[in-house]
C-alpha cells in the first residue's frame, strides 16, 4: 500500500491511515509513505535558499514546527524514542542545508529525502502507540540505485537481495513493514531520489520483488478519473484500465500514477488498485491486463507552466543528427524531461515544464551554437480517445502553438487560461 502526502497533511489524515492499516493488517502488509502534506515543496524551497547562500532559519523552523504540531496532535505525550528520532532528523536536515555541495542535484536528494524520513518516523511510532506490530525499515537500506541524483535508476539485483534480507523476515514474524517512498541510496550510501512523485514507483518495485498479491494506491478521489475533477466538474471514474492504457496516461502526465509505476507490476501481472482514501468500501479502479474498458471515456490531461522552445542552426542549415545529439545531451545534462517535440527541416521545437534555473542553464549550454526562441506560460492539453467536438470545446478561441495527433491521442500546446472546463 502507498499513502501520499496529500492524504497526511494533518493529524486526522494520519489517523485515517492508521485505520486503513489496521483494517488490512491481518495479511502480510508493506506500507509505503510519502512526505507529509507539502513538505517536499517546502524542502525544495530550502534547497534553493541553501544553494543561493540565503538565510534558511525561518523556513527551516516552519518545516520543523509543522511536523511537531502534527506529532503533538497525534500523541500529546511523546515517547523518548519518538523525540530522539525527530531531534536527530531535524539535526540531519540542518546539517544537510549547511553543507557546500559540488553537485546541486546531490544537494537536492540529500535534503529533500529527509521529508520521507520524518513522515515514516511519526507514522511508525503512532502505529506502535496503538499496539500495532510494526517494523520501520529505511528505504535507503532497501532501494539500491545508481548515482543519477534526482532521477536515480534501480539496481534490481541488489535491491532484490536487500528486500529478501530485510522485509521477508519481518513479514514472516507478522509485522507490518513501514518504509519510505521516493528515496533510496547508491552503493556508496548517498541518498538518491527516484524522480518527483516517485513513491508510486517505490511501491511497484516492492510489489514486483515481493511477488505481491496486489498493490493499492490510496487517493483522495474515488479512483482513476478521466480528468482532474478540480478542472472538470463532470469528470468520471474509470472502473478499469489495462496496463497499456495506464502507461500511456502516466506518460502524458496523469497525476494519479507515476509514469514508471506500471511496468514492474505488468511484468508479474500484479493488479494495481487505486482506492478512495475516505471510503474503502467503494469499488476501486483496477489496472490489469484487461483491455475491455479502454477508451470507454476520453481522458484529458492538462499540464500548466509549459515552455515552448524552438531551436535552429545559426546559418539556417538543416537540423541533422549531430545537432540533435548536442541538443539531447543538453537536455540530459540539465535533467529536463521533454513533454512534446516536433522538428522541421531547419528547426526543432520542444515543450517541457518551466523550471527557471534549469531553463537558464540549458539555454546557456546551447546559445553559442543555435538560435533560440521560446514562449512561457503555456498549457499542454492531451486527450486520449478524442473526438473533434471535445477538442474544439477544450481549445475554444485560444491560439494553438503546436499540435501533434495520432489515431488515439491528440496533444495541443495553447495559451493558458484559468478556468473550469466542461465536456
Amino acid at each position: 500500500m502507498k499513502f501520499g502526502g496529500a492524504l497526511m497533511g494533518n493529524a486526522s489524515g494520519i489517523e485515517r491511515v492508521r485505520e486503513l492499516i489496521e483494517e488490512y493488517s491481518c495479511e502480510p502488509l508493506v506500507v509505503v509513505v510519502s512526505a507529509l502534506g507539502k513538505t517536499t515543496n517546502a524542502l525544495e524551497q530550502l534547497v534553493m535558499l541553501s544553494q543561493d547562500g540565503k538565510d534558511m532559519e525561518i523556513d527551516f523552523l516552519k518545516v520543523k514546527q509543522f511536523h511537531l504540531n502534527i506529532t503533538h496532535d497525534l500523541m500529546p505525550q511523546l515517547t523518548n524514542e519518538l523525540s530522539t528520532c525527530l531531534d536527530n532528523l531535524f539535526d540531519e536536515l540542518w546539517d544537510a542545508l549547511n553543507i557546500k555541495y559540488a553537485d546541486r542535484y546531490e544537494a537536492y536528494d540529500n535534503i529533500v529525502s529527509i521529508g520521507e524520513n520524518l513522515s515514516s518516523c511519526i507514522i511508525f511510532h503512532y502505529l506502535v502507540s496503538f499496539g500495532l506490530n510494526a517494523n520501520l525499515i529505511s528505504a535507503k537500506n532497501l532501494i539500491v540505485t545508481d548515482s543519477n541524483f534526482t532521477d536515480a535508476s534501480i539496481d534490481w539485483e541488489y535491491t532484490s537481495k536487500t528486500i529478501n534480507a530485510r522485509i521477508i523476515p519481518a513479514l514472516e514474524n507478522n509485522k507490518v513493514v513501514i518504509t519510505q517512498g521516493f528515496i533510496g541510496a547508491d552503493k556508496f550510501g548517498k541518498s538518491t531520489t527516484l524522480g518527483r512523485e516517485g513513491s508510486d514507483f517505490t511501491t511497484a518495485v516492492l510489489g514486483n520483488l515481493l511477488d505481491a498479491d496486489e498493490v493499492t494506491i490510496w487517493k483522495n478521489v474515488p479512483g482513476v478519473m478521466n480528468a482532474d475533477p478540480a478542472r472538470f466538474p463532470n469528470a468520471v471514474k474509470l472502473d478499469s484500465l489495462s496496463y497499456h492504457e495506464a502507461i500511456e496516461l502516466a506518460y502524458y502526465g496523469a497525476s494519479v500514477i507515476h509514469p514508471k509505476t506500471i511496468q514492474p507490476l505488468k511484468q508479474k501481472n500484479i493488479p494495481l488498485f487505486v482506492r478512495s482514501y475516505y471510503d474503502s468500501s467503494l469499488p476501486p479502479t483496477s489496472i490489469t491486463n484487461d483491455v475491455s474498458n479502454d477508451g470507454a471515456h476520453p481522458s484529458i490531461i492538462v499540464k500548466d507552466n509549459q515552455v515552448l522552445l524552438s531551436i535552429s542552426t545559426l546559418n539556417l542549415s538543416f537540423i541533422a543528427e549531430e545537432n540533435l545529439k548536442q541538443i539531447f545531451d543538453a537536455f540530459s545534462k540539465n535533467k529536463i524531461h521533454i513533454n512534446l517535440m516536433q522538428n522541421s527541416a531547419v528547426s526543432f521545437s520542444v515543450c517541457f515544464n518551466e523550471e527557471p534555473v534549469k531553463l537558464k542553464d540549458f539555454l546557456n549550454d546551447l546559445r553559442e551554437d543555435f538560435a533560440l526562441k521560446y514562449n512561457t506560460g503555456l498549457q499542454l492539453i492531451t486527450v486520449r480517445h478524442y473526438n473533434y467536438e471535445l477538442v474544439d470545446e477544450l481549445i475554444g478561441n485560444r491560439k494553438i502553438y503546436l499540435t501533434q495527433k495520432s489515431r488515439i491521442t491528440v496533444q495541443l500546446l495553447v495559451k493558458r487560461e484559468d478556468e473550469r472546463y466542461k465536456f
